[in-house]
């Protein structure tokens, strides 16, 4: 159901993940990303999956309430990869309807589809785990961006399950109606779910124009010249913390070339 997306949505629990600075968060997990796209072997990727299920463990996120958010794009990032095993060249493979899956596109689908559920599910755990001030702070901070331009980013970004809840009311309210979007074939249905998209774009609208006024009667303004109410300050975890991203990336690097 679109009401079980939580991608974007912040999961409230006392962790030591939850603790910890964003900006440290933020810059572990461009790094844990450019890990995942140096090389593509079983050790290194092997040794992410177990980091990311001990990060897991230290967020207190329950592992269900990932795949429940995340589900969706899984399912479009298998789809996509899917091609590598009949275009990928190769000796030996499978018949499928008429087509040749060779051993060697099986294994590159493989580990696209790896290397991307670790980007997803690595990617999610931030926003899971940081407050939208926060992730804020810390994406001014570790961009240089102005203000506004790193609060337009985080509200896009929490928008996302927003939208969802939306579609999947307005949704409901149309099959109450009479409305079907589960039966026909994908020309109907696409025809049906098409008739939504104006009450979503409108409802997408209003609830904009009631954030920005939220915004204004709070006397928002960004930009130079704002403080900060908390401003973000290092202690002792994350200096620990930071020890632990460079000793994975050394880790990570070592198998790399390694294997």
């Amino acid at each position: 159901m679109l009401k079980d997306i939580t991608l974007g949505q912040y999961y409230s629990a006392d962790s030591l993940l939850h603790r910890l600075d964003p900006r440290l968060k933020i810059r572990a997990t461009i790094a844990y990303i450019i890990l995942l796209l140096l090389d593509r072997n079983v050790a290194l990727f092997g040794t992410l999956t177990l980091i990311f299920l001990g990060t897991v463990a230290l967020s207190k996120v329950p592992v269900a309430h990932i795949l429940r958010g995340t589900r969706g794009i899984l399912l479009v990032v298998v789809l996509c990869s899917a091609i590598n095993i009949f275009t990928t060249p190769g000796t030996g493979g499978v018949n499928v309807l008429g087509l040749t899956a060779t051993y060697a596109g099986i294994i590159k689908f493989a580990f696209v589809v790896w290397r991307m559920v670790l980007m997803i599910f690595m990617s999610s755990l931030l926003m899971y785990t940081t407050t939208p001030t926060e992730l804020t702070d810390g994406l001014e901070k570790c961009f240089h961006l102005s203000g506004n331009v790193a609060m337009g980013i985080t509200i896009a970004m929490r928008f996302l399950s927003v939208l969802s809840q939306e579609l999947d009311r307005i949704m409901k309210a149309q099959e109450a109606r009479g409305a079907s979007f589960h039966k026909g074939g994908p020309v109907k249905r696409l025809k049906a779910i098409s008739k939504v998209l104006v009450p979503l774009f409108q409802n997408s609208i209003d609830r904009a124009s009631n954030l920005g006024e939220a915004m204004d009667a709070r006397c928002y303004v960004g930009g130079k010249g704002r403080t900060k109410l908390k401003p973000l300050v290092y202690d002792s975890k994350d200096v620990i913390g930071y020890v632990v991203v460079l000793l994975v990336i050394a880790l990570g690097v070592f198998l790399a070339i390694k294997f």
